[in-house]
């Protein structure tokens, strides 16, 4: 239970409608009964058609009458119901916009419910790369407060509309390991889209030594310290290390 609205004014509102809609319960009965001595009436040749026709008429209108003072009994009820608010689901409250005394109108936001086991990283991609991401795609992203770890993802969903001012496409990521992720919302972050993968030697850009336009490194074979050339290709943005050809 998350916040108890006053229900005497919708109280008042059952009271008034239980009460309209007994008051029209007895005015059907009343002009049912009218129109069947009005059919035995007519059968003996005692009453005019009209006065059979004014009747069915009245008893029609009682009931409608009848059908719509149970309705709004009924949604009186539901309003009288509506009066405790409770959480949809288990979560946390991470904000309260309404404090004893205010006024709830219909729409007003009391207080957004938060799951702490449900996050996601929600990404943007230029429109120039979105071609390269699809849905099951692993993703390696860091999140501020949190840029020691990294976390793995996977792209759940790709948005079909790029955004209208920055031509960006929204990409939704879940967690793959939920005891990753930080229990706390709204935190920035970056990652990357494994689009393409592939095995090979990489070295870390601290073991790399430049001497001009070459790069070699040290390695240590059978006790030996040598010196090997290295060609190096692309770095890996995400560790820094080094691509060995």
């Amino acid at each position: 239970l998350l916040v108890r609205l006053d229900p005497n004014a919708i109280g008042d509102s059952l009271t008034a409608a239980e009460a309209s809609a007994r008051a029209a319960s007895q005015a059907f009965e009343q002009a049912e009964r009218q129109y069947q001595r009005m059919i035995k009436l007519r059968e003996t040749g005692m009453v005019a058609m009209q006065q059979l026709e004014d009747a069915e008429t009245q008893r029609n209108n009682a009931q409608s009458e009848r059908a719509a003072a149970r309705t709004r009994e009924v949604t009186a009820r539901q309003q009288l119901q509506r009066t405790e608010v409770r959480a949809p689901f288990d979560g946390i409250v991470s904000e309260r916009k309404v404090s004893a005394g205010d006024t709830a109108s219909v729409g007003k936001e009391l207080m957004p419910i938060i799951d702490p086991t449900s996050l996601r990283f929600e990404g943007r991609v230029s429109a120039d790369s979105i071609g390269e991401v699809a849905a099951g795609q692993r993703v390696s992203f860091r999140i501020q407060g949190f840029a020691d770890t990294d976390v793995a993802g996977t792209v759940t969903r790709v948005n079909p509309a790029a955004n209208a001012a920055t031509r960006q496409v929204e990409v939704l990521v879940r967690f793959d390991d939920p005891k990753q992720q930080p229990g706390v919302t709204g935190l920035y972050a970056e990652g990357r889209v494994e689009t393409r993968s592939a095995k090979t030697l990489t070295v870390p850009a601290a073991s790399v030594v430049r001497e001009g336009d070459s790069a070699f490194a040290w390695r240590v074979r059978s006790g030996t310290v040598q010196k090997v050339k290295l060609d190096l290709g692309v770095r890996d943005a995400r560790t820094g290390q080094y691509v060995v050809n």
